[in-house]
């Protein structure tokens, strides 16, 4: 490194050396300030455009519970929804435990808890707050609701409390597993009988997803620490971690307020709202190298880093403001060169990029390309510049407005390297520098790109810088410029299986023999909104938690439940499963009465009455017509005088020692439901001698 700092200077001696009163190196060994300079030089403007992101870094990665006993350490800042490194998983008496390390470091706060990517509300003891599957059981018709899934957090204090639960079970965990500084989650699953599991847990063991709000970051300008996406502050919380920089006091404290004053802007979106200007939530792995952690924090934010004269590293962040330098034609001593910027090989017009998109459920999507139509006429077509690396923005807009500044940044319309006198060296501490020289037609604001220094004898001789002409308008975002945000579909419900609609049930018999009848319900309810979803009917007797499968058709839209108890209560359950077995939420029938026969008999005919003498009338009568008569009732003034069991349409007689005197007679239908028929035969009136 020092080999590399001497070849910038120009300088190859031992002893000390420094620049603007700052001392650089001392005896072949490198200061801080030294290193600041060589870490700030090697960040500035496009080196680190392009940092190296790792597959585990990436949303659909961090997203995932994985196995792996020597899984990578994982930080973050921001929001973020994560998943975690299984560390424990055992079971026992049909209990399942497993703890997830989600990352390291403490977090502020977790705002939801997610099983098989479907949030899921907590009771306070962790159990899940649901009034229906999956992940509870329902008895009592529904009334008793018993979760079969807790989920527990700790959020990396040091000390933290370690889960007594599992210590209950297996007490060789004891007290000291802490897992201290770490941020875990704790997963305790009941099992339950096949016959009930696909329902209660659609995809086996219920996937953990953690959404968060991570790091608490340091604020200058109220000297308190929280959460926060603010860019400037996420940085230059970074900074001071152990495990990223490692320099609490890297930055100029007063370039950090700046920033942060910018980043906390609000700026308006062109579908309605505001939001913060600059923002960054992310992962990283704790064996990556910094820069390049650093390098994907800035390129989200458009962010760039330069050495102060102070020794500190000066933080700007994509936003403009006017150069405070001005180079004038006095103070350049050579023009070494000036050209139009990249050629038609390098340059290019249009850029693309992915960001993490927190309005979409925190995965990674791609930007609307950003695409210069005034550069692709001047080019003649569309030339595609590489993928920016933008996946720790969490919006749609920002990107934009990072890939807009990207583009001029890499593509100037102008380049110039000139050699100047000593007292051009304020520019190299500068990001932005103004140039005043009509006499060259060098006129307006330029990027400092690159810088060497020249020394004879000790003394600096002279400054040699590369800048690039950049337009301040690349800096502004207007509404229309925002482009289109990705959009997702809503699914039918939180489990993605739609619900069944238009369920019914009613009692419905079924006549298994001339006159016998089966007590049953028939249920009944709308196809599907697709072909690959298949009903799932099941019934228990009311208020029981007894379930039973009804066999049915895939296609059916209706089905007959036969062989029940005529007059018993039922609740009915209908849902709809996918072919790979994920059964959606049930739509219940409660209270349905199951009946052999369902509308009542048609009554006797016939009623006649004739007197035979000695107290004694003859009642003759045709029986019901109706295939599910059980017996005919005949009655004496109200009276009960006898019961004739016998086919539809029978002709039926029947003695009735009454005594002498007048009487009216009547007849009805009884059938195999103990329904009477709606109306009686008669009544008809004799006197009886």
């Amino acid at each position: 490194m020092v080999a590399a700092l001497g070849a910038l200077i120009g300088y190859t001696g031992v002893g000390a050396l420094s620049v603007a009163g700052v001392t650089l190196a001392v005896g072949g060994s490198l200061t801080w300030a030294g290193i600041a300079l060589n870490v700030a030089g090697s960040l500035a403007l496009s080196t680190l455009t392009q940092p190296k992101l790792p597959e585990a870094a990436k949303p659909e990665n961090i997203q995932v519970n994985n196995k792996s006993a020597t899984g990578p350490r994982i930080g973050h800042v921001g929001r973020v929804l994560v998943g975690g490194n299984t560390v424990f998983h055992r079971a026992k008496n049909g209990v399942s435990y497993r703890v997830f390390a989600h990352g390291h470091g403490e977090v502020t706060s977790v705002l939801e808890i997610q099983l098989d990517s479907r949030p899921v509300p907590l009771l306070p003891n962790g159990d899940v707050d649901r009034d229906r599957p999956p992940y509870v059981r329902r008895r009592d018709g529904g009334l008793t609701i018993i979760p079969k899934v807790r989920v527990l957090s700790r959020e990396g204090l040091v000390p933290s409390p370690h889960y007594d639960q599992i210590t209950d079970v297996w007490p060789e965990w004891t007290a000291d597993h802490r897992l201290d500084g770490l941020w875990t989650s704790m997963i305790r699953s009941e099992s339950v009988s096949a016959s009930r599991f696909r329902k209660i847990f659609p995809n086996g063991e219920p996937t953990l997803k953690v959404l968060a709000e991570t790091a608490a970051c340091f604020d200058p300008r109220t000297e308190l620490s929280g959460f926060t996406e603010n860019a400037a502050l996420v940085i230059n919380h970074y900074a001071s971690l152990p495990d990223g920089l490692n320099r609490p006091d890297a930055f100029d404290v007063n370039d950090i307020i700046a920033a942060a004053d910018i980043c906390d802007r609000d700026v308006a979106l062109a579908e309605g709202g505001t939001e913060k200007m600059f923002r960054l939530a992310g992962s990283y792995l704790l064996n990556e190298k910094p820069q390049d952690v650093l390098g994907r924090m800035l390129t989200a934010c458009a962010g760039r880093v330069r050495l102060k004269p102070t020794g500190k590293i000066g933080l700007k962040v994509g936003a403009w403001s006017p150069p405070e330098f001005t180079l004038g034609f006095g103070d350049i001593l050579e023009v070494q060169e000036v050209n139009p910027g990249p050629d038609l090989l390098d340059r290019y017009n249009q850029v693309v990029g992915r960001f993490t998109s927190q309005d979409l459920g925190y995965i990674e999507v791609d930007a609307e390309p950003w695409r210069d139509d005034v550069r692709v006429a001047e080019d003649g077509e569309v030339l595609t510049g590489p993928d920016k690396t933008l996946i720790m923005c969490p919006s749609h807009r920002q990107a934009r407005q990072c890939m807009k500044i990207h583009m001029e940044r890499d593509n100037p319309k102008q380049e110039v390297s000139l050699l100047c006198k000593p007292k051009a060296l304020p520019a190299i501490y500068e990001d932005t520098i103004a140039l005043d020289v009509p006499q060259l037609a060098l006129v307006g604001d330029y990027e400092v790109a690159r810088y060497s220094l020249s020394f004879e004898k000790g003394l600096l001789r002279a400054v040699a810088l590369v800048l690039r002409k950049v337009d301040s308008a690349a800096y502004s975002l207007a509404l229309a410029e925002q482009g289109s945000v990705q959009e997702l579909p809503e699914p039918d419900n939180e489990e993605g299986v739609p619900l069944p609609e238009n369920v019914v049930a009613g009692g419905a018999g079924v006549q298994a023999a001339a006159n016998t009848f089966v007590a049953g319900i028939s249920a009944g309810w709308a196809a599907p909104p697709s072909d690959a979803l298949s009903p799932v009917v099941r019934y228990s007797k009311a208020g029981e938690d007894n379930w039973k499968d009804v066999p049915v058709n895939d296609e059916a839209t209706s089905v007959e439940i036969s062989g029940l108890q005529d007059g018993q209560a039922y609740d009915v359950s209908v849902a709809f499963v996918t072919p790979g077995g994920v059964e959606g939420e049930e739509v219940i029938v409660a209270g349905v009465v199951a009946v052999a026969v369902v509308d009542p008999p048609l009554p006797p005919t016939g009623l006649t009455v004739t007197d035979q003498g000695g107290g004694v009338a003859l009642v003759e009568l045709t029986a019901s017509a109706s295939a599910s008569l059980w017996k005919t009732e005949v009655y004496r003034d109200g009276v009960l005088v006898g019961s004739i069991y016998s086919g539809p349409g029978a002709a039926i007689s029947l003695s009735d020692s009454s005594s002498p005197g007048t009487f009216d007679w009547t007849a009805r239908s009884v059938d195999v439901s103990i329904k009477d028929s709606a109306t009686d035969a008669g009544p008809v009136t004799a006197t009886i001698t």
